[in-house]
């Protein structure tokens, strides 16, 4: 929540009360960091932290320096700044040539400053000129539109606005004409609450520039959460670097901890809760790199299993689905399966069936050398054919059949006749050891 403080040497705090104002605080410091590397200000008279809550003098936030701000934060999104680094060279490509026209008409507002302008390679100084000219209406206008940038978090009309009785955020906005009296309590939106500040504006600050952003609200104190949310927001991969690198991350994820995502392909805000369980799971993989795959189904859709795992894990759905899809593929995912195998044994409970998951691997390698391999991939077929429609009473006639026709004990098998469903991980460890791959990490491969 945000307050005035009278009397003070600030004259405004705000507390981590939810995962906006945790947000917020998050743009702001990077805001206030900004001004102080730029020689603005001294940073001691910008801002004074103390545990979960900020103070600071509101007059030190103005539109020109946010948007001076959002220019550098975002440069790689400000096509005027793309143009810049460019014609300020002496000589250029037909590439760059073309590039630079491209970047001219690249969105309303560079249409509307430049107009019938292209750039030939001779004509610098007034394409220069025309960017300083309009430098703040380019960066506003730029921002405030850009799908990746604030329309992403927020109303576009809402950008520099008072606080309104609706809050500016995606998911917390509405349209109050249509849909004011159905969220009020007795249909009176009179009772209707909501919060909305200024300082919201500085949310897109805090999300990781990635496709799908991030936002890490373990707020018990503000030092961790900006530490946290600084090292995924300059990750190419954050849900690579929050997940993948857990035993890393427990040094600042030691608790409970809520994550907000945003996709841009959604107008709505997603929240996960990383539990204390989910994250001993993730510390105990040990090949993480074999769940990066994009698994294609067909030509206009590809399953991120990293994604999917990473999700499972974190509400503790077990990793059948999955297995079976990588089983059936054509293609070979013998150790991305097996890496799926392991984190899946966690999620059932831990590696009670470790002994049996290593004698039915022994089988399958014994069965391999006992009988031919046309033979070894039959069997295999039906194996799978059979756990993936779930007829474990098929799949277990099946087993005594390969037992008996290679004189091989099965002593795993025991455990899947009493409950096969528990001790499913067994069967799959048998059917993905019934291959010739050798011990090779194929990890990541995709098709």
């Amino acid at each position: 929540m945000k307050s005035i403080i009278e009397n003070k040497k600030f004259n405004t705090k705000m507390e981590t009360s939810d995962w906006r104002y945790s947000a917020s605080i998050v743009g702001i410091i990077k805001y206030f960091n900004y001004l102080v590397n730029k020689g603005e200000e001294v940073e001691a008279d910008l801002y004074e932290i103390d545990e979960d809550v900020i103070s600071y003098n509101s007059e030190s936030i103005t539109e020109e320096r946010y948007l001076l701000f959002v220019e550098k934060y975002f440069e790689s999104a400000m096509h005027h700044r793309v143009i810049e680094q460019i014609i300020n060279s002496t000589e250029f490509t037909d590439d760059q040539i073309k590039l630079v026209n491209d970047k001219l008409k690249a969105n309303v507002i560079m249409k509307k400053v430049f107009g019938e302008i292209k750039f030939s390679g001779n004509n610098n100084e007034i394409i220069l000129q025309k960017i300083n000219e309009n430098r703040l209406l380019l960066i506003k206008e730029t921002y405030r539109s850009g799908k990746s940038l604030y329309a992403n978090f927020a109303n576009t009309n809402s950008l520099f606005g008072e606080p309104r009785s609706i809050c500016r955020i995606q998911n917390y906005n509405i349209d109050i004409g249509k849909k004011s009296r159905s969220i009020s309590y007795n249909w009176d939106f009179r009772t209707y609450k909501s919060e909305d500040e200024m300082e919201f504006d500085f949310i897109p600050f805090a999300f990781s520039k990635s496709y799908e952003g991030f936002f890490i609200n373990n707020n018990y104190s503000i030092k961790q959460l900006f530490g946290t949310n600084n090292l995924i927001s300059i990750s190419e991969n954050p849900r690579s670097t929050l997940f993948c690198d857990m035993k890393n991350s427990a040094n600042f994820i030691d608790f409970d901890a809520e994550v907000i995502i945003k996709n841009r392909d959604a107008d709505y805000f997603e929240t996960l809760y990383i539990r204390k369980d989910a994250i001993k799971i993730f510390q105990k993989i040990r090949n993480y790199k074999a769940i990066k795959i994009k698994y294609k189904v067909n030509d206009n859709y590809y399953m991120d299993f990293e994604k999917i795992v990473t999700n499972n894990i974190l509400n503790n759905i077990k990793l059948d689905a999955l297995i079976e899809i990588l089983l059936k593929s054509k293609s070979s995912y013998t150790y991305n399966i097996k890496t799926l195998i392991e984190i899946n044994t966690l999620i059932y409970g831990g590696d009670k069936m470790d002994k049996q998951m290593k004698s039915a691997y022994g089988s399958a390698k014994r069965v391999m050398k006992t009988i031919p391999e046309n033979k070894v991939n039959s069997y295999k077929q039906k194996l799978i054919s059979a756990i993936t429609f779930k007829d474990y009473e098929r799949f277990c006639e099946i087993l005594l059949q390969l037992s008996s026709y290679s004189g091989v004990i099965f002593d795993f098998a025991y455990d899947l006749f009493e409950d096969f469903d528990e001790n499913k991980n067994i069967a799959y460890t048998f059917i993905n050891a019934l291959n010739n791959e050798s011990n090779k990490d194929n990890g990541g491969e995709k098709i």
